[in-house]
C-alpha cells in the first residue's frame, strides 16, 4: 500500500495525491487553468476557466464569477497568483521576474479580497462534500508577515469550507527577493501550500 504523504518535492506528486485521497475521478474544475501545467501528467479538467485564456478550449471567467450552477461541481482547483512586487506602483518595476510571469496583487488587501470572493464562490458552486484545492503561499511584505496560509483557512470557514488536508511544496528555485539590500529580517519563504477544503 502507497503512503500519501503531506511533502512533495514537486506539485504533480501533491496533485496525483490529492486525487487518491479525494478525487479519484480527476478534478472537475480549474478556475485559474492558465496554461494547463497542472496537467501535464494527469488528466485535465472537464471545466477550464481563466481570467486570460491561454489555450482555446478554455473560457474566459473569472475565479469569483464562474458561468456554473449552484451546487454543480464536486471538485475545484484554485492556483491564484501570489503578491507581485511593484515598488512604484502597477507601471513600475515591471521588469521583475514575478511581474512578468504572473498576474498579481499589489498590496495585501486585494490578494484578500479575491481569495475571500473565490472562496464565496467555491462554496456556491461546489455540492455538499465537493472539493476545493487552494494553492497559496504566506509572505512577508511591508515588513510585516502574512500567514496566508492560515488566513484563507479562517477566510474559508465563512463560506462552508472546512479544511480536510493539507500538502506543503518546498521551492526547488528561489523566487526574487523584493528587498535584497540590508539586514534579513524574517525567514526566507521556501514553500508553499496545497489546501485541500471540503464542503459541508
Amino acid at each position: 500500500m502507497t503512503v500519501i504523504r503531506s511533502v512533495y518535492e514537486n506539485q504533480t506528486e501533491i496533485l496525483k495525491g490529492i486525487m487518491a485521497l479525494y478525487a479519484p475521478d480527476g478534478f472537475e474544475c480549474d478556475c485559474t487553468y492558465g496554461n494547463g501545467q497542472f496537467y501535464r501528467d494527469i488528466p485535465p479538467p472537464i471545466f477550464r476557466f481563466d481570467i486570460d485564456p491561454q489555450t482555446p478550449d478554455t473560457i474566459q471567467a473569472t475565479s469569483d464569477n464562474l458561468p456554473l450552477t449552484d451546487k454543480s461541481i464536486s471538485s475545484l482547483v484554485f492556483d491564484p497568483p501570489f503578491l507581485t512586487y511593484v515598488r512604484t506602483g502597477r507601471g513600475g518595476n515591471g521588469n521583475m521576474i514575478m511581474a512578468k510571469r504572473f498576474a498579481g496583487y499589489w498590496r495585501y488587501d486585494e490578494l484578500e479580497s479575491h481569495y475571500k470572493a473565490t472562496l464565496t464562490e467555491a462554496g456556491r458552486v461546489l455540492c455538499k462534500n465537493g472539493i476545493m484545492v487552494f494553492k497559496c503561499q504566506d509572505i512577508i511584505h511591508n515588513h510585516k508577515m502574512h500567514c496566508t496560509h492560515a488566513n484563507v483557512i479562517a477566510w474559508a470557514e465563512n463560506s462552508g469550507l472546512r479544511l480536510q488536508d493539507l500538502f506543503i511544496l518546498p521551492a526547488k528555485h528561489r523566487l526574487p527577493s523584493p528587498n535584497r539590500a540590508g539586514t534579513q529580517k524574517h525567514a526566507r519563504i521556501f514553500h508553499s501550500y496545497f489546501l485541500v477544503f471540503r464542503k459541508i
